[in-house]
């Protein structure tokens, strides 16, 4: 063999290794993805005053987003299922890009509203494909690291993109905060027309009855609700995080803060799966909970120096994210045969949490102060808590009933 082939083969053999920089752009997607859905909380004090509408009346622009998101990614799984994914990605980022242009430009409440629910919709059909798509493009042995890749341009704006977009919504209007995500999105899918993406099998078609078959089992059901809880709690604060820092602090630029809300962000998912991977979910879930309750409680306490504000706002961080990879760990150790369903289900009852935290806290500003939402926050917490202490006790007494030889145990197909 001559010393060109040789060559030749090790740079082919190099080039089907190597990460696919297409990848790098859908991760930049998942990036306009996560910076659309939590840089209003930020800028949630200027909207409502530019737009004459209360703090409460406008924090609903993140349930609109996060509801529509939550409901629509199972719905429009099934939608688009006969579809091409490579044409549906590009095509939903296109439209995510025109979507926060919309809100950009809207000029009444109302419209922005409508903006934000169909900017909701589009991010629910772009964020799947992108996964999909993630571990299409890369060789076998690599698969995981793309997928981290994809995982990671969403976690990266929770530490940069929203406190960048809320930076430039206080200095310059929050019309150019989504100006800013369109123009993250719009890079994106103008380089995938140049760049094109590969043509890749159309999943098996799952109807919206299979996938919301799981819902129908009790046991299931009590796995997933402490998700749901939890960022309920978490985002009955964070939404109007915002006005709650205005008053204890009296700061304008709140972009610092939220930078250590989001650095806790990165912290608690990177090691969230180490620690499960070491000890089991149960236990880190336990303790990440536990340690949400006590700062759902003090966050309004505490926030009232630089200092008190950037480590508990760090921490606060820390506690919520931490519980992300262990309840998935759990969620395939309770339902192994349901795994790519309930795992999406899970993901849903996160953006279901944020787009019901709104809500709630906004109901809730009507009768208290932004101030008291933490007492708000900690009520979903602790329920959340109790719920993961039945399900674990359902689920044991379930594993001890299937070894004991002595019982008879009856079988119900599925």
């Amino acid at each position: 063999m001559s010393q060109m082939t040789q060559q030749r083969l090790l740079a082919e053999a190099h080039r089907a290794t190597r990460i696919n920089p297409r990848i790098l752009l859908l991760a930049l997607g998942m990036f306009a993805l996560g910076t659309d859905a939590f840089v209003v909380a930020g800028v949630l004090p200027v909207i409502a005053h530019e737009t004459g509408v209360p703090v409460s009346v406008a924090g609903q622009l993140v349930t609109a987003f996060s509801l529509t998101y939550g409901l629509g990614a199972p719905l429009l799984a099934v939608l688009i299922s006969r579809w091409l994914p490579h044409r549906v990605l590009i095509i939903a980022l296109g439209l995510f890009c025109l979507a926060n242009i919309g809100s950009a430009l809207a000029p009444t409440f109302p419209l922005l509203m409508l903006t934000r629910i169909l900017t909701g919709c589009f991010a629910a059909m772009y964020a799947p494909l992108a996964y999909t798509m993630g571990i299409a493009l890369a060789p076998p042995e690599k698969r995981g690291q793309a997928l981290a890749l994809v995982v990671i341009g969403l976690t990266v704006a929770t530490a940069l993109g929203s406190p960048l977009g809320t930076w430039v919504g206080e200095h310059f209007g929050w019309r150019l905060s989504f100006g800013l995500v369109a123009g993250l999105a719009g890079i994106g899918f103008l380089a995938f027309l140049i760049s094109g993406l590969p043509r890749i099998a159309t999943p098996p078609t799952v109807s919206l009855r299979q996938r919301l078959a799981p819902i129908t089992q009790p046991r299931l059901v009590l796995t997933l609700l402490p998700a749901l809880l939890w960022n309920l709690g978490i985002y009955a604060i964070y939404t109007y995080i915002g006005p709650l820092l205005q008053q204890n602090m009296h700061l304008m630029d709140l972009s610092g803060m939220l930078v250590a809300f989001g650095l806790g962000v990165v912290v608690g998912n990177w090691s969230g799966g180490m620690i499960a991977d070491r000890v089991g979910p149960q236990r880190p879930l336990l303790v990440s909970m536990a340690l949400l309750l006590i700062m759902e409680i003090v966050i309004p306490l505490v926030t009232t120096t630089w200092l008190g504000g950037l480590l508990a706002l760090f921490v606060w961080g820390i506690s919520g994210s931490l519980l992300f990879i262990p309840q998935q760990h759990r969620l395939l150790s309770v339902a192994p045969e349901h795994a790519n369903v309930i795992l999406a289900l899970n993901n849903s009852m996160f953006y279901l949490g944020i787009a019901g935290g709104a809500a709630l806290g906004g109901l809730s500003l009507r009768a208290v102060v932004v101030t008291q939402l933490g007492w708000i926050g900690a009520a979903c917490v602790l329920l959340a808590l109790l719920l993961l202490f039945g399900s674990m006790r359902l689920n044991r007494e379930r594993l001890w009933g299937h070894k004991k030889p002595t019982e008879e145990i009856v079988v119900v197909p599925e």
